[in-house]
């Protein structure tokens, strides 16, 4: 199922669906009268569930290094689906992970039912909905019996008042970790742990494939440093697309000055990539690896991890750099870099406000229809500079540190009495 299909299932089926199931569990929850005291003895089993999104899984690595600290006897179980199955393996504070197939409804659906009886049958204490908008999470935060559910709600919180025992607000100006480990907090978490994401597992075989991919440049010199260039979206937005124009300026800018540039892009993006790469000035090809389809996610964490720079629109590949701690120059427009972005001295953002930015999540169709003025709006020439900066800065031996920038202030995350903000609904004390 495309994402576009599973948007309109969502509402056409699961809001229905979750309207009647929250009317049953708020007479449910009265009747049980269930214990929702959380103690660090009572603690055993905690379910996170983010369907959708690689870089918004790795967004959620702090939460779960919290939740380790926190409860520390407890195991963890993400729930997600399968194309994010190999990313959770090498993410070492997940214990297991319940993948749904989404090739086609019905394995859709009986991946779903499975994942349901394993669920019941953990009975957890804890479980963090990390989704925002589908109902058809919010039912399955409902299915799983937890003890405790926690969940967003972002316009009004009627319609989740009876599938979740606590809600927090979803602030779209805020940044997506903060808004993940504030649910922590209402269960314990203390209010200073770390906003740096986890680190992602490499495998040595995984390294040692990179240099055979790259050799294929005609060009290429194996002990040169390289940039790494992502030119993609995913289906969630294509106008986070840089244009095709200025991806091949800043790329023709790089090979230009002396620098070598690999390309990446999932198996579905090999053909935008390939025609991106043919579009190149033929001189500027030659040094120019396109490894587009060719590398598994192992493989394509290895190629980011020995970059000297990667320059990247705003998805899953941008999150994986940030991750690895690499200079990464990100390239925001459909979306607020306040949400997905991060202020860390490794990082540069380059955004140019315009009036209907950002669009992402605030509506279902962007209102540009596909003239996405605000990325076109990124000067080729300023992002390729900022690129060069960071490879000069790594070749003089010049390490940025992995911490807050100075100038960023703390964000408040907590009342007068230390009671985590924006929660407006709690589990009831019988």
């Amino acid at each position: 199922m495309n994402h576009r299909t599973r948007i309109l299932a969502d509402r056409v089926i699961g809001v229905p669906l979750a309207f009647l199931a929250n009317g049953a569990a708020r007479v449910l929850g009265a009747v049980l009268r269930r214990d929702h005291s959380v103690k660090s003895g009572n603690v055993k089993s905690i379910i996170v569930a983010k369907l959708i999104g690689m870089g918004s899984i790795l967004q959620a690595t702090p939460l779960l290094r919290a939740l380790k600290h926190r409860y520390p006897d407890a195991k963890v179980i993400f729930v997600t689906l399968r194309s994010n199955r190999e990313l959770l393996g090498r993410i070492e504070l997940v214990d297991e992970a319940l993948t749904l197939d989404d090739r086609n409804v019905f394995a859709m659906a009986w991946t779903t039912f499975r994942a349901v009886l394993n669920m019941m049958g953990k009975r957890a204490d804890l479980y963090f909905d990390l989704e925002v908008y589908s109902a058809f999470a919010s039912l399955l935060a409902l299915s799983a019996v937890s003890r405790n559910r926690i969940g967003f709600y972002r316009h009004s919180a009627t319609f989740k008042r009876g599938i979740y025992t606590h809600l927090v607000f979803f602030n779209t100006r805020m940044p997506i970790r903060n808004l993940y480990l504030q649910l922590g907090r209402v269960f314990g978490v203390p209010p200073d742990e770390s906003e740096l994401l986890a680190p992602i597992r490499i495998e040595p075989m995984e390294r040692g494939k990179i240099p055979q991919v790259l050799s294929k440049a005609p060009g290429w010199v194996s002990d040169q440093p390289y940039i790494v260039v992502n030119p993609n979206a995913s289906e969630l937005l294509l106008e986070r697309r840089w244009p095709v124009p200025h991806a091949i300026s800043a790329i023709s800018d790089l090979v230009n000055s002396g620098y070598q540039v690999a390309l990446i892009g999932a198996p579905s993006e090999r053909e935008f990539v390939t025609s991106l790469f043919d579009s190149l000035p033929e001189d500027v090809r030659t040094r120019v690896a396109n490894t587009a389809g060719q590398l598994t996610l192992g493989e394509l964490c290895a190629l980011i991890d020995s970059a000297s720079c990667v320059l990247t629109n705003d998805t899953g590949p941008m999150h994986i750099s940030i991750a690895l701690g690499k200079a990464t120059v990100c390239l925001f427009g459909p979306a607020n870099p306040e949400h997905y972005g991060q202020k860390l001295p490794h990082v540069r953002i380059f955004y140019s406000p315009v009036f209907c930015s950002p669009c992402l999540y605030e509506a279902d169709d962007p209102p540009c229809h596909g003239n996405n003025i605000c990325m076109q709006r990124l000067d080729p020439g300023e992002v390729a500079k900022s690129v060069k900066q960071f490879v000069e800065w790594e070749k003089a031996g010049i390490r940025v540190a992995l911490s807050r920038r100075a100038d960023d202030l703390p964000i408040f995350a907590s009342g007068p009495e230390g009671e985590p903000l924006g929660v407006v609904v709690r589990a009831p004390s019988q």
